[in-house]
């Protein structure tokens, strides 16, 4: 009796285990059989043109905290390394395309309605009146002005913010915190070492605190060719200086002329041989007033960075080493020429007819070499000062005369 029972028991437990195991098989195999969803094909998202909108750039209440905003670098892109490699990224005629960077208008000029000087007028511009540029066509640019306006104007009139624009160069604006001038060594009382205006902002669109650095718009595509022929070589140009004010220049010249009429050496030095004071700071009117004319020196690139800010990729030189040069930067006096002689600065040619002065330095040379390359001309009694004779003919025909300060931008990343 016991016997049996035991047999039956384990009776029970085979067929128990027997149907576990029916059971799991089952389950396996359903799952081999069952037909698995297809792998979906990837649908190509449209292009939708990054067009701004008012809202897209001046309403803040659509940020969010969310990490891609808290880290704008973070897109996941690889950027080529070399700076030859990025150069070879860029189609436009400068670095950086120019919606939602901030222009001036030069001279009084009006906002149109339309990109047609025959359509309504929307108001009348100041020199000097800051906007930030949304969107550019032909000859026109779409923008927004300080005071809300939208509208469209002839840019032939107007200076861009250059590092919103070629953030490569290098911006070292003294005369905006600590001005370098001398004349044959001597400081300038009330100039060197002096802050001379306001030229420094948080910037935006660079996330980073910057110079203002104002050019007219024509001359600013130049002045990128000679940044690209500088950075193709290993060099960045170093920018000390484009838009003056004229107010501003007066200043220094009054300043100037008092310590020329109390120091006979500097004096003496000044009017050595064929030149004299307006040879070394304009008496009138300047081609920095037409912001046409840059100061600049030039660097050796030791280390650079790509830099990507939302779908804005450039260039950020992170050290650099300046050459030798002559002097100073703006040393006023015959100890900064780039020629023997004077040379008239409005004379494309002559110049190259001139032999060098003995004091250029292969930094120095180097950096003519790039701007002459780039269509601008040397000025013969200052080796950093460059002059866009176009731009300044044009700037002049429309009575650019610098006759305001820049200390607003309104940039903003497109």
């Amino acid at each position: 009796m016991a016997k049996s029972r035991v047999r039956q028991i384990i009776k029970l437990i085979v067929v128990c285990l027997a149907t576990l195991v029916m059971l799991l098989g089952k389950s396996s195999f359903a799952e081999l059989r069952t037909p698995q969803p297809a792998e979906p094909e990837p649908v190509e998202s449209p292009v939708v043109a990054n067009a701004p909108t008012e809202t897209d750039i001046f309403d803040d209440s659509l940020a969010t905290d969310t990490d891609s905003l808290d880290d704008p670098t973070d897109t996941g892109d690889v950027q080529p390394e070399s700076i030859t490699d990025f150069l070879t990224s860029i189609t436009g005629s400068l670095e950086l395309p120019v919606e939602g960077a901030t222009g001036w208008a030069a001279v009084a000029m009006p906002l149109y309605n339309e990109a047609d000087t025959e359509s309504d007028t929307v108001a009348d511009f100041d020199a000097g009146q800051v906007f930030v540029i949304i969107t550019e066509l032909d000859d026109w640019w779409y923008v927004r002005s300080s005071n809300g306006e939208l509208g469209w104007v002839e840019h032939k009139g107007c200076l861009i913010n250059l590092p919103d624009v070629i953030p490569s160069i290098v911006y070292n604006i003294t005369n905006a915190y600590s001005a370098r001038t001398r004349s044959s060594g001597y400081e300038i009382p009330g100039v060197t070492g002096h802050k001379l205006y306001d030229a420094f902002s948080y910037n935006p669109r660079l996330s980073r605190d910057e110079f203002i650095t104002p050019s007219l718009y024509s001359s600013s595509k130049l002045l990128f060719t000679a940044q690209q022929l500088a950075l193709e070589s290993g060099d960045t140009i170093i920018m000390h200086e484009a838009y003056r004010a004229h107010a501003s220049q007066m200043r220094s010249l009054a300043l100037l002329e008092e310590l020329i009429e109390s120091n006979e050496e500097a004096k003496a030095a000044i009017n050595d041989g064929p030149w004299n004071l307006g040879w070394f700071m304009s008496t009138r009117m300047s081609n920095h007033q037409r912001g046409a004319a840059f100061d600049v020196s030039l660097g050796k690139v030791l280390s650079h960075e790509i830099v990507q800010i939302g779908e804005m990729s450039f260039i950020k030189i992170t050290e650099y080493e300046e050459y030798r040069m002559p002097t100073e930067i703006h040393e006023l006096s015959p100890l900064a020429i780039s020629l023997v002689r004077p040379v008239d600065s409005r004379d494309r040619n002559t110049w190259r007819e001139v032999p060098l002065a003995d004091t250029m330095t292969p930094g120095a040379i180097r950096l003519l070499d790039y701007f002459d390359r780039a269509g601008f001309t040397p000025l013969a009694s200052e080796w950093w000062h460059f002059n866009d004779l176009d731009g300044a003919i044009a700037a002049n025909e429309l009575g650019i005369v610098g006759a305001f300060f820049i200390s607003e931008i309104l940039s903003f990343m497109p």
